[in-house]
């Protein structure tokens, strides 16, 4: 492979040199519009490129350009400005100062089509452009939007099932699936996958945004605010809108490949080669269809640790049971030793095969009448492996029996693998104009995610030894269309100076399957009688259906359907130059649930407005508003047979129950409702000589009736010498009594209502700093949430004791594991800061990431003389990301970099909760930056 890309390189080198054509030397002179004085080291560059020069202190420059370039000019505190070179040898161009330099022009969060900077809005916005995207080195959005902006939180899982195939996304330390996604303004639909196993997205949807191309994104807008009354459902924490490139005869391509060099175990792994193409074309004179494909391959890595055949924690011996329950006799034979212990478990990121196409159009139809479309699909391939190692033994402790196969098959045990097929479809076509003074806005946007599960290297223990080694587990489908309107327009008067009135209307559409496997990905074939081990516990049966993941069965499947209506309202009254109020009103009905008012208002007012002053401007801002977020058809309809690893090293089955099914409504859980939100900001604003930027904004969350997955209800406690335990055992064991391949149950429920607060900083600084232009910003976010009710359903298993009754309510409904993870599972402040260089050819950036700590929590607190308390706080982390580039033409730029090159890595797992020492690190807790170590890439780039 190294080989095939040193030819590439060298070909390119080829390539790039035979298409150079003939250019002239044009001098010129950058000089100030107002008092013609000359600009010191303004950018000159050739557009499409980045080929170019500087201005000397004479503001003077020479650049070597053919007659159809065209030059940008571009200067700290100047408007940048376009001259087409043409037949000219000498060119004068005039900048004229600009008031908004530092600060990037956003449209979301607001339906004006009046231009205003991120430190103009009367809500915090992000804006990331392409640029920064690239400098990143990763690959995957979620990821770059994690290390980029301090507020966001994204990791990758490896071992938890569906959530290793898809990077869930969090805003502000709220759930996933409580930021909104759009795409060019456009709601963008979820995935139809569900967090199911443990993670920081449990019991979350989100959309998978590693199927949008990286080379298709022009910029992305984070907004940092609640916008429900805005955008609808799901946008409590805020939204992303990913913006689209919409350039015109231009291209590029990009190479990068790299891999991981970690200094744990020696490790060489992780092999990654994407490559990235865009092309924007001219439709007609006004119109354009721009192009972006992406194949984004990348190898596994593994970062396990070595297997200890005695349990660490307590020195308890590993037996084996050949074939016949409760025969047993030390390892002794040749197949112990067959074992590789390093290889009993695989953890790190999966392999994965990813390609994409993307298409962004416009055309103009006359008469302020233009039809845009854009949308596109990927493939993605993802093989990720469980971590849990079927071993052929048993012991006093930990229930191996529950994962039996037969030796036969496997004589020294295996790894099952979980791997999906995703593939992600998106396509907007839509309207826009003017009537009688309005601008008009009519569009459609149809979605679909489908994730086919396929479970190998594993067996279904209860056929035998016939047992295939390879499943169909069945499928997840989600389909989404919505169809809008909205009109807007804006008014000036003598009373204020303008205001812009806006609304609209929204048909939603939305419809989600489970498709069910072959009939041996699930059935048990055999004996359901339950095992106990020695010691009087029953941990589980003989598993029915593919080890690692059992298929979705007939009785999961579904098709489901829903529509909502959406109206909405919105005016923004800039009643000065200094002082902006807005106001958003939005109603939805649903099919299903019912319907829900919400409302916004806003607010910012300038305090300094001195262009001439140190400090040039200082605005206060902030908002308040309610929100809300439906729950989910995933939500509402998810069932599947579940394995759950336990805390000492069982395994058990479990039914995760949808909120039709007759479990759910024994165990008295009720229909899931709608999650509603009240927001609150107050933010500060400013910009100092010109060059800095400064912005800081407190937010507080309450959501009440969070939908979460409720603990395990399970009774693998039934011999348990306490009566009330055992009672509650007894009384589950009963209400499952219908699913004999099964001893345990989940179900989502409006569980919770939390209070998060926190506290967004970004500071800015771009100067001409000796002979290059200087970038500087340091970001933070500071974020802490609490649950404040826990809504226990008064129906929850309206039979037994009142002491079984409140052992369930408070020890497995919402448990001290699930509010751990709430408050704590994830990391309480972010800290980024990004520095860069341009200078002439060579831009070096770095990249400073802060991770804060964060605590893993058991269901209880496990404080005795065996355990030593197994609860566990990982402490903060910095990763440090260096990258070079290295324009070698007009058509050829090199970069070399390393992401996380001190090769840190988090804190390891305790003995206490590593007992097998296989997995040092854990799996589904806050570590944002993983746990793969240094990473060392290099791209190509050629533009045409």
């Amino acid at each position: 492979m190294k080989q095939k890309l040193l030819l590439l390189f060298s070909l390119s080198l080829l390539f790039s040199t035979a298409i150079a054509q003939k250019r002239n030397n044009i001098v010129g002179k950058i000089i100030d519009a107002k008092d013609n004085a000359p600009l010191a080291g303004a950018t000159i560059l050739i557009k499409g490129t980045q080929t170019g020069t500087t201005s000397n202190f004479d503001g003077n420059f020479t650049l070597s350009a053919k007659p159809e370039d065209v030059v940008v000019v571009s200067f700290v505190g100047y408007v940048s400005q376009q001259v087409k070179v043409g037949n000219q040898n000498s060119l004068t161009i005039k900048l004229n100062p600009d008031q908004q330099d530092l600060n990037e022009v956003v449209v979301i969060g607001s339906r004006s089509n009046q231009a205003r900077t991120n430190i103009e809005t009367p809500v915090p916005v992000d804006i990331i452009t392409s640029k920064e995207i690239v400098a990143t080195g990763r690959t995957d959005l979620s990821q770059i939007l994690s290390f980029i902006a301090p507020s966001v939180n994204s990791n990758r899982q490896t071992g938890g099932d569906g959530s290793s195939h898809i990077n869930p996304l969090a805003l502000r330390g709220v759930a996933p699936d409580q930021t909104l996604i759009l795409v060019n303004g456009k709601r963008r639909h979820s995935s139809a996958l569900v967090n199911v196993l443990g993670t920081p997205a449990q019991g979350a949807s989100s959309a998978d945004l590693d199927a949008i191309p990286v080379s298709a994104i022009e910029r992305i807008e984070v907004l940092r605010d609640g916008a429900a009354a805005q955008y609808g459902s799901d946008a409590i924490a805020g939204v992303i809108n990913i913006v689209l490139k919409s350039s015109v005869d231009q291209g590029q391509v990009t190479i990068t490949t790299g891999e991981y060099n970690t200094s744990y175990r020696n490790k060489k792994d992780g092999f990654t080669l994407l490559t990235g193409v865009n092309y924007g074309f001219r439709l007609g004179e006004k119109g354009f269809i721009n192009i972006s494909g992406q194949i984004n391959n990348r190898d596994a890595t593994d970062r396990s640790g070595f297997y200890e055949y005695n349990n660490r924690l307590t020195g308890a011996k590993l037996y084996w049971f050949p074939y016949a329950v409760g025969t047993s006799s030390e390892i002794v034979d040749a197949k112990e030793k067959s074992v590789d212990r390093y290889s009993s478990a695989r953890s790190g990121n999966g392999k994965q095969e990813n390609a994409s196409l993307f298409v962004n159009a416009a055309l103009p139809l006359g008469n302020d009448v233009e039809f845009y479309a854009f949308g596109g699909i990927s493939s993605k391939y993802s093989i990720s492996p469980n971590n849990a190692y079927r071993f052929p033994n048993g012991t006093t402790t930990i229930n191996s029996i529950s994962s039996r196969y037969f030796p036969t098959i496997y004589p020294t045990g295996f790894l099952g693998e979980n791997a999906a097929r995703l593939v992600d479809g998106s396509f907007t076509a839509g309207i826009k104009g003017k009537a009688n003074g309005w601008n008009v806005d009519f569009s459609n946007t149809s979605g679909h995610n489908r994730i086919d599960y396929t479970i190998q290297n594993t067996i279904n223990a209860s056929i035998g030894t016939s047992s295939p080694t390879k499943f169909n587990s069945g499928a997840l489908v989600f389909n989404q269309n919505t169809t809008n309107i909205g009109l807007s327009q804006r008014f000036e008067n003598a009373a204020i100076k303008a205001f812009n009135v806006a609304f609209g209307a929204e048909y939603r559409f939305e419809n989600y399957q489970i498709i069910a496997g072959e009939e041996k990905s699930y059935k048990n074939y055999g004996d359901t009688t339950y095992i106990s081990t020695v010691g009087g516990k029953t941990k589980g049966v003989r598993p029915a259906g593919a080890q690692v993941f059992p298929g979705y069965q007939p009785a999961d499947a579904q098709n489901q359907y829903r529509h909502s209506i959406g109206l909405y309202g919105d005016v923004e009254a800039e009643i000065s130059d200094k002082f902006l109020l807005t106001g958003a009103l939005r109603y939805e009905k649903y099919s299903d649930f019912g319907d829900q008012l919400t409302w916004k208002t806003s607010t910012s007012l300038k305090l300094i407005d001195d262009r001439n002053s140190i400090l040039e401007s200082l605005s206060l801002r902030g908002a308040v508003s309610t929100g809300f977020r439906a729950p989910s058809l995933q939500q509402k309809y998810y069932s599947a047979t579940t394995s759950i690893p336990q805390a000492d090293g069982g395994l058990i089955l479990s039914l995760v129950s949808n909120n039709d099914n007759n479990v759910t409504r024994s165990f008295g859980i009720p229909n899931l409702k709608a999650e509603t939100s009240n927001n609150f900001s107050l933010g500060i604003t400013s910009r100092i000589a010109k060059h800095f930027t400064a912005t800081v904004d407190a937010y507080q969350i309450d959501i009440k009736n969070r939908i979460t997955l409720t603990g395990t209800f399970d009774f693998s406690s039934i011999n348990n010498s306490d009566a009330t335990i055992k009672g509650a055992a007894q009384l589950v064991k009963g209400l499952l009594s219908n699913y004999p391949d099964v001893n345990a149950a989940q179900f989502f429920a409006n569980a919770i209502d939390t209070k998060t607060k926190g506290i967004d900083v970004v500071l800015a600084y771009k100067n001409r700093v000796g002979a290059g232009t200087l970038n500087l910003s340091l970001a933070g976010n500071f974020t802490q949430t609490k649950v404040t009710d826990v809504h226990v359903p008064s129906g929850l298993t309206s039979s037994g004791t009142e002491e079984v009754r409140q052992y369930l309510s408070e020890r497995i409904f919402f448990d001290r594991q699930q509010r751990g993870r709430y408050e704590r599972g994830t990391p309480q402040s972010k800290l980024v800061l990004l520095a860069g260089y341009t200078w002439g050819r060579i831009t070096p950036n770095v990249v400073v990431t802060r991770f804060g700590e964060y605590t893993f929590y058991t269901t209880q607190s496990n404080i005795n003389s065996a355990t030593g308390g197994r609860d566990q706080t990982f402490s903060p982390k910095t990763t440090t990301d260096i990258s070079v580039n290295y324009q070698l033409n007009k058509s050829v730029g090199i970069t070399l970099g390393s992401n996380n090159i001190f090769d840190v890595y988090p804190d390891q797992l305790s003995i206490a909760n590593n007992q097998t020492g296989t997995v040092p690190w854990g799996t589904g807790g806050g570590q944002q930056f993983g746990f793969n170590g240094a990473f060392y890439y290099g791209r190509l780039t050629f533009n045409f």
